[in-house]
């Protein structure tokens, strides 16, 4: 009696070890697939988070201005036509739009552009003891009760910047690029939001 009850033990044992063999396999094949699929999701969050450059929104300040080089169909009512030359200008609200084909386009303007009344936000801007006034990107220096836009002058600090703007790096440093002119980002007492963007020459 005692080897019948030996020899079935020794025959169930030697049935199920391969079943569990197997079974041990296949469970410890299915849990590499798993921790595999779950590292490839990881690099591809870590490869989007290097590759996304974080930076300050310069034109918040702007934000419910047209963007600037924008096409739009009409220009806005009470707009005035101004001329430099043979280039024509329609200016509204310190914006100018230069027509093109049968659209407008948000523009910088040239130099020597005058027009008779600023914005009630324009900014003054003293820079090596001459006063230049700032507004949606453009310079202007009054000249005859009119205001003449001008160069932005190396020193110059403003609050913002219009929608529209490059960023470009050099040797490590951002800067932001606006119709060619190049500005980086300062910490300032001068302004309320403790930022600001100075005309630099790069």
């Amino acid at each position: 009696m005692k080897k019948f009850m030996i020899a079935i033990i020794l025959i169930t044992a030697g049935m199920t070890s391969p079943a569990v063999v197997e079974n041990s396999q296949a469970q410890t094949h299915v849990e590499r697939k798993v921790v595999y699929t779950k590292k490839r999701k990881t690099r591809r969050r870590t490869r989007r988070r290097v590759r996304r450059r974080v930076t300050r929104r310069a034109h918040y300040a702007y934000r419910h201005l047209p963007r600037y080089r924008a096409t739009v169909r009409v220009v806005p009512k009470g707009a005035v036509v101004v001329r430099r030359g043979s280039v024509t200008y329609h200016y509204h609200n310190g914006i100018f739009y230069r027509p093109r084909a049968s659209a407008f386009v948000v523009a910088r303007p040239a130099v020597g552009v005058r027009v008779r009344v600023l914005p009630p936000a324009r900014t003054r801007i003293v820079v090596a003891k001459r006063t230049y006034f700032y507004y949606y990107g453009t310079f202007y220096q009054e000249k005859d009760g009119e205001y003449e836009v001008t160069g932005a002058p190396e020193g110059a600090l403003v609050a913002a910047l219009p929608e529209g703007y490059d960023v470009e790096e050099i040797d490590g440093t951002e800067y932001y690029v606006l119709d060619g002119v190049h500005y980086q980002e300062v910490e300032t007492d001068e302004l309320e939001d403790g930022v600001g963007y100075e005309v630099v020459n790069v």
